[in-house]
């Protein structure tokens, strides 16, 4: 942080999704290669104001970020359910394709990640949760917290709720070096792009999130804990036991920071996030070559990188074995030819549009001469451009138009 932080806030784009009937979301996305990553705000923070603590992440990585119902450029419902939160994350991912991806929640968000992830193991890669309010106590201390927030924000408007805030989420550290300017600053920007009905909606709303250790037990996904060691709702006790509850989990402090890592250490935030990233690829590959089918998840339940964003281990209704394995081929011939490329992604890429991978015209055309000899199939030349656009679309093309001859046995099928 700076004395004087300048945060970018400006919505740049039009994008929304509808989700229901009467409501739209709206998304930004970054990034035009690597694994997904999205981002769930919490309830003081709109989506634009990713793009200062995320710039790193988006060179390796495909970042969505979303505004909540009730919250920047999204729809406004007055009456809501939290439940509408998750739905709405699921509904916004099928909306853009996305079949799996890293979650990233942070403070109340933490909740919709984990119920997210618990309701939809086969859509999460991997949980990162910043700051989250999910902690592994009974709930007693955050509760209180959301209604002291309620009562400043009913009785004193966003100045009030900005104030108590300000006091509970921010380092000493941090306070100090922002100042009064960076004080008078964030104030501004909080007050400015938050109205009052809308927020209180939402924190009205995450008094229905149910807390307790065995939730967080529930957590099968591998799990970064990414904590503050001056924030007020976290301790070492505390952290130790949210590791221990969650199986596949590791927890980082850092330093002289408060609830908000990525406000105060923007540039550690995005190392420690994409260290972990690397290190579940890393845990991809390892596993792969062990699966020998391309088309299979392995016995820990985590995909391999050719099962393309769950096209193998979720079919769709009335697949068979052998779409599957097609799949998996394709998969395979494609990291073959590109055998260069370090940046494919882990998972999701048989969905993944081969124009958005940067497929030059050579690397195409050897990817179509191996299909032809792999598969015993001849392209005819009037094959509609869009059919390219995906190796599922390719799949699906060839299922549909040719007899695909596949190799005999799983291990011919990873060679």
């Amino acid at each position: 942080m700076t004395s004087a932080p300048t945060l970018d806030l400006r919505y740049t784009a039009e994008r929304t999704l509808r989700v229901s009937d009467d409501t739209e979301l709206y998304y930004e996305i970054q990034g035009d290669e690597g694994p997904h990553l999205t981002l769930v705000n919490n309830f003081f923070i709109i989506a634009p104001m990713w793009r200062n603590f995320t710039a790193e992440l988006a060179k390796r990585n495909r970042v969505l970020t979303y505004d909540l119902r009730n919250q920047g450029a999204s729809s406004v419902s007055p009456d809501m359910t939290w439940d509408d939160h998750v739905e709405d994350l699921r509904v916004l991912l099928d909306g853009l394709g996305i079949e799996r991806t890293h979650l990233l929640g942070t403070s109340a968000s933490g909740f919709i990640c984990r119920d997210f992830a618990a309701r939809y193991p086969e859509r999460v890669d991997g949980l990162i949760l910043t700051g989250p309010s999910c902690t592994p106590g009974d709930g007693v201390r955050r509760r209180a917290t959301e209604r002291a927030c309620i009562n400043s924000l009913e009785l004193g408007g966003t100045q009030a709720l900005w104030d108590h805030l300000y006091s509970v989420v921010f380092s000493e550290a941090a306070m100090r070096e922002m100042g009064a300017t960076g004080y008078l600053g964030l104030r501004s920007a909080f007050t400015a792009i938050h109205p009052p009905d809308p927020m209180l909606t939402n924190l009205k709303c995450a008094q229905q999130v149910t807390d307790g250790p065995e939730l967080l037990a529930a957590i099968k996904q591998p799990t970064l804990l990414l904590l503050g060691d001056k924030d007020d709702m976290w301790n070492e006790t505390l952290g130790a036991e949210a590791g221990r509850l969650i199986e596949d989990s590791e927890v980082e402090w850092m330093h002289d920071v408060g609830h908000l890592p990525y406000m105060e250490d923007g540039d550690g935030f995005q190392a420690r996030v994409q260290r972990f990233l690397d290190a579940l690829a890393a845990r991809e590959r390892a596993v792969a070559p062990q699966t020998g089918d391309g088309d299979r998840t392995p016995a820990d339940g985590h995909a391999t990188e050719e099962t393309a964003g769950g096209e193998a281990s979720a079919p769709a209704a009335g697949a068979s074995e052998t779409d599957d394995a097609l799949l998996g081929v394709l998969c395979t011939l494609l990291r073959e030819v590109v055998a260069d490329r370090a940046d494919l992604p882990v998972t999701g890429l048989a969905g993944t549009p081969l124009n958005s991978i940067g497929l030059e015209s050579w690397a195409f055309t050897l990817l179509l001469g191996r299909i032809e000899e792999q598969l015993d199939v001849e392209w005819d030349m009037d094959v509609p451009p869009e059919v390219f656009e995906s190796l599922a679309s390719i799949a699906a093309h060839l299922r549909a138009h040719h007899s695909p001859t596949l190799p005999a046995t799983s291990q011919e099928s990873a060679q």
